[in-house]
């Protein structure tokens, strides 16, 4: 009886320690359970915020500014538009249509009765 369990045995130690390694480790958890932050990162590590950067730093250590990765905002003229841009919290809701309501009330305007 004691023969049969020693293959069983074995085989549950070798899971056991496959499993110790992958999953509950003396050092915590793993590196990819939550997002990379500045405190567990090298002593050099930035995160930033998802800005692209407008320029490189150079060998003498200036920032050189690249004038065609700066960003351009296009805002249209506003000057003679009548709507603002606030709204207020009692503005009643409108009712919500669906596509084919939409489409079925232009095509029964455009077809003349």
């Amino acid at each position: 009886m004691e023969a049969a369990r020693r293959p069983v045995a074995a085989a549950m130690e070798m899971l056991a320690l496959t499993m110790r390694g992958k999953y509950g480790n003396r050092y915590g958890t793993s590196k990819g359970a939550r997002p990379m932050t500045a405190k567990k990162g090298p002593k050099d590590f930035v995160k930033g915020k998802g800005a692209r950067k407008a320029g490189y730093v150079d060998s003498k250590g200036n920032f050189v500014l690249q004038p065609h990765k700066l960003v351009e905002f296009v805002v249209p003229d506003l000057s003679d538009c009548e709507l603002k841009p606030y709204v207020a919290y009692t503005t009643p809701q409108l009712e919500k249509k669906t596509l084919q309501e939409l489409t079925a009330r232009e095509e029964g305007a455009a077809t003349p009765q």
